[in-house]
């Protein structure tokens, strides 16, 4: 708009003249607006009745340019809500007709058929867009949890624990902050992402976690929901659980591969993702904070986790699984050589990525508020230890400004 209102080509600048890119002449407002919507793939308009258009020869250059078209490659500007590509028999561009055509980014990255759902494709997984930032759209944590024991009808940990992280987050907020305050600064406060629902009454500063039953929209895709979740929270916390009857959310994984058994399993779903994510400069996952949960105790609190049953893991891959995973990481923009390669992981090796990382062990403490309290406090620090780096790291300072912003 501002190079039209100067008179400008919107390709060189030109102020005068026809334009040696577009051959358009920057005196002739309609004909540069059929340029800028060839670009956008929009009907131009008929010329003015002063104007005539001119003849288009065959080796004249086509209406546009590579760097005008990497620009324009955004969902904002062409009004989808996935980022777009454009169709073309090259790289450079060179054999696109004048009038282009968005194609969504399911299309572009299909591959053949290797008995994966469609489930992932058909919803709105958001394609990973550059490095992440804190100063953008952020969940501080992600829960990952088994419904059947750790949620409502279950111990209630996760519901406990999302609580005192928001809660204690909030404690000591004078303007000074306090060498053990667990105050989020300002810095680290991000925004709220738009594929979730924020809790209500909700303070900028408190810490933002996601848990699913709260923060899942209604009436869209829970797995999309989760997944965009995931992909933009700094600490993954699977509460990790093997119940006596060999339930929980590791328990229940142990039965996959026991004669042949094979599930989309969706704890060992959110395991693999998060290890993935982790390793991508998109991806918001910085640290992972395993909380381990042994079996109840009679008399209140929890057992030791039962480490010595992980050797019953599945030497082999849980193929649906996997391949859900791998679904939906080319959705999320992963290139095939990585996908591949979670593609191969085996049950056993999902756990054990995750049991590299220093987690919390429940059994010190003897009831669930103590737990709750406990966990939200190592939660905090841990986020609080990655903003930290995060805002010392000189990759992420662009342009001068701290994160990108």
């Amino acid at each position: 708009r501002a190079s039209m209102r100067r008179g400008c080509c919107p390709c060189c600048g030109a102020g005068s003249g026809p334009c040696p890119t577009c051959s358009t002449d920057s005196h002739q407002p309609s004909l540069m607006l059929g340029a800028i919507s060839g670009i956008l793939g929009f009907p131009a308009p008929s010329p003015l009745p002063h104007e005539e258009a001119p003849p288009q020869q065959s080796g004249d250059p086509p209406p546009w340019r590579p760097a005008v078209l990497a620009r324009l490659r955004s969902s904002e500007i062409a009004g989808c809500e996935q980022p777009i590509f454009w169709s073309s028999s090259s790289s450079d561009g060179t054999d696109l007709p004048s009038s282009f055509e968005p194609i969504p980014t399911r299309h572009t990255r299909a591959h053949p058929t290797t008995g994966e759902s469609s489930l992932a494709e058909n919803s709105a997984v958001r394609p990973l867009r550059g490095k992440f930032s804190i100063r953008g759209e952020l969940m501080h944590a992600f829960l990952c949890y088994r419904v059947a024991t750790e949620g409502e009808n279950g111990n209630g940990l996760s519901g406990r624990i999302t609580e005192k992280i928001r809660a204690l987050s909030l404690e000591h907020s004078s303007e000074e902050l306090l060498e053990d305050s667990l105050q989020i600064p300002r810095h680290g406060w991000g925004l709220w992402p738009t594929c979730a629902t924020p809790p209500v009454p909700f303070r900028p500063e408190e810490a933002k976690v996601f848990l699913d039953r709260e923060c899942l929209k209604d009436g869209q895709s829970w797995l999309a929901g989760c997944i965009n979740g995931l992909a933009v929270s700094m600490t993954f916390i699977p509460l990790l659980s093997w119940t006596e009857d060999d339930r929980g959310s590791v328990g229940d994984i142990s039965r996959i591969g026991v004669d042949g058994f094979d599930t989309v399993d969706q704890v060992l779903l959110e395991l693999i993702l998060a290890g993935a994510l982790r390793e991508e400069p998109g991806g918001g996952v910085q640290a992972v904070l395993p909380v381990f949960i042994g079996p109840a105790r009679p008399g209140g609190g929890f057992e030791v986790f039962p480490f010595g049953k992980l050797t019953r893991l599945s030497d082999l891959p849980s193929k649906a699984t996997n391949a859900h995973a791998g679904a939906i990481l080319r959705q999320l923009g992963l290139g095939e050589d990585k996908v591949q390669t979670v593609m191969q992981l085996s049950v056993k090796q999902v756990l054990e990525q995750v049991l590299r990382n220093q987690g919390v062990q429940v059994s010190e403490w003897g009831d669930l508020t103590t737990v709750a309290t406990e966990c939200g406090t190592r939660a905090l620090k841990t986020i609080l230890q990655e903003i930290r780096r995060l805002w010392k790291d000189p990759t992420y300072f662009e342009q001068g400004r701290p994160m990108g912003s």
